[in-house]
C-alpha cells in the first residue's frame, strides 16, 4: 500500500514540476518576447525618403548608480539609434561626487552622475546635449564634465568658459540639413558658483525674479542669439530649463520674506502647480518663435506641462523625465519624446510619443492610443486648452505643414 501510494506521489509530483517547469518556460518565452518587442526600433508613419531627416528630443537624462550606465537605453536604443539626430538635457555633471548634501548643498540629496554617465549616454545613441540647468553647479566643475562631453565627442550647448561661449549653439549638420541648438536656465541656485560672466565659466542664464516678467538684459541676449542663428541653419531648436517657482532670493539676491517657493509648499498641489507652469514661460516662448525659432522645448519641471501651437510652430512647455535615476525622482516617470522630420531644409512634421519607466528605470516607449501612454497623452490634453492632435500609428502628430512622405 504504502509503495503505491510513494508510486501516485511521484507521478503527482512529476506531473506538477512539469506543469510548473511549463509555466515557467510559458512565462519566461512572454517575458522574452515582450522585452524583444520593446526593444524593436519604434514604428513610425510613413515611410521615410532619402532626404528626410528625423530628429529626436527628449527630456532630462540623468543617468547614476548602474552597473551599465547603457542599460538606462536598452528599450530604446534601435530608435535613438535609427534617428539622424537626437538630442536631451543633460541633467547633471560628469565629476565624481563627494556624496550627498556635498555636491549641491542647496539640493537635498543629490549628487552628480560621474564620467562613466557619458558611456550610457553616447551608448544610448543621445548625440547632442544641453548643458544649462540647475544642477551645474561649480565653475570648474562645469568645465570638468564639458570636457567629459568634448573628449566623447559630443556636442553641447547652454555652458561654457564664459557668457559668450555659453551662449554659443550647436549646430549639426545631417543629410545637408543644418539645425541649430540653443538650451537657457531659469533655475539655479547660487549664481556665483553657476552663471557664465564675461570671464567665469557657468551656464546660460534667462532670469525671471517673479515668474512673469524677464530681465531686460537676458531677454536680448536670448532673443539676439536666435535671431543670428536663424541665419545660418535651415531649422532652429530652443531649449529652457524651468524656474519652477523659485525663490527670487536665490536667483536673483533679493530677499523677499513673503516668498513661498513652489517646490516647499504643502499638500499634493505642488505636482498640479509645477504642470500648469508660469506666465513668463509663454512669453518666453512666444517671443523665441517670432525671432525665428522653429520649436520650444522646455525642461527640468519633472512633470508634463502643456503643448502649445503658436504661428504653425510648436511649444512643449516641459517633457518632463526621459531617463532618470535619482532616487528623489523615481515616482515621476511620465514624460514625452518628440519627433521633428525635415524635408528638404524645411520642418515637414511635429509628433511625439509618451514615455515612461520600466521596473528597472529604464526608458520605455508608450502607444499614445492605449493603456498608460493614452493616460499620459490624456494628462497632456488637460494642459493644453484648445490645441490638438492626430494618432498616427502610434505617435501622436501635432504639426503636419504639408502632405510628407514621412
Amino acid at each position: 500500500m504504502r509503495d503505491r501510494q510513494n508510486e501516485r506521489f511521484m507521478r503527482n509530483s512529476n506531473r506538477k514540476s512539469i506543469a510548473l517547469t511549463l509555466r515557467w518556460l510559458l512565462g519566461a518565452s512572454m517575458v522574452v518576447d515582450l522585452t524583444a518587442a520593446q526593444m524593436q526600433p519604434w514604428p513610425w508613419s510613413g515611410n521615410p525618403g532619402p532626404g528626410t531627416v528625423n530628429i529626436l528630443v527628449a527630456g532630462d537624462v540623468n543617468i547614476q548608480h548602474r552597473p551599465d550606465p547603457a542599460s538606462a537605453f536598452i528599450n530604446v536604443r534601435e530608435t535613438l539609434a535609427r534617428a539622424d539626430l537626437v538630442y536631451a538635457n543633460l541633467e547633471g555633471l560628469l565629476v565624481k561626487s563627494e556624496g550627498p548634501d556635498k555636491d549641491i548643498p542647496e539640493k537635498k540629496g543629490w549628487t552628480h552622475l560621474g564620467a562613466d554617465a557619458v558611456n550610457g549616454i553616447k551608448a544610448g545613441g543621445i548625440q547632442v546635449v544641453g548643458c544649462a540647468n540647475n544642477v551645474a553647479y561649480g565653475r570648474a566643475n562645469i568645465m570638468k564634465s564639458l570636457a567629459v562631453l568634448d573628449a566623447a565627442g559630443i556636442p553641447h550647448c547652454g555652458a561654457g568658459q564664459n557668457i559668450e561661449k555659453a551662449h554659443e549653439p550647436v549646430i549639426a549638420v545631417r543629410k545637408g540639413v543644418r539645425i541649430g541648438f540653443l538650451q537657457y536656465s531659469a533655475r539655479w541656485y547660487v549664481e556665483d558658483r553657476q552663471v557664465a560672466t564675461n570671464t567665469l565659466p557657468g551656464i546660460a542664464r534667462i532670469l525671471s525674479r517673479d515668474g512673469v516678467t524677464i530681465d531686460d538684459s537676458d531677454f536680448g541676449r536670448f532673443l539676439s542669439d536666435i535671431r543670428r542663428l536663424r541665419t545660418v541653419v535651415d531649422i532652429v531648436v530652443v531649449c529652457t530649463h524651468n524656474r519652477d517657482g523659485e525663490s527670487p532670493s536665490t536667483l536673483a539676491g533679493v530677499t523677499d520674506p513673503k516668498f513661498i517657493p513652489l517646490r516647499e509648499r504643502d499638500g499634493a498641489s505642488v505636482r498640479s502647480l509645477l504642470a500648469q507652469g508660469e506666465p513668463y514661460q509663454r512669453v518666453l516662448a512666444r517671443a523665441a518663435i517670432d525671432a525665428g525659432a522653429d520649436i520650444v522645448i522646455g525642461t527640468g519641471s519633472h512633470v508634463l506641462q502643456g503643448v502649445e501651437v503658436y504661428k504653425g510652430k510648436a511649444v512643449f512647455y516641459c517633457l518632463a523625465d526621459f531617463a532618470f535615476d535619482w532616487s528623489a525622482e523615481r515616482n515621476l516617470k511620465e514624460g514625452l519624446l518628440v519627433r521633428l522630420v525635415a524635408e528638404g531644409k524645411n520642418l515637414a512634421s511635429v509628433s511625439f510619443v509618451p514615455v515612461s519607466r520600466d521596473a528597472n528605470d529604464n526608458v520605455l516607449m508608450l502607444d499614445p492610443a492605449t493603456g498608460e501612454g493614452a493616460s499620459i497623452l490624456k494628462e497632456v490634453k488637460d494642459l493644453s486648452a484648445g490645441v490638438s492632435w492626430n494618432i498616427a500609428g502610434k505617435e501622436a502628430v501635432l504639426i503636419q505643414k504639408r502632405h510628407s512622405s514621412h
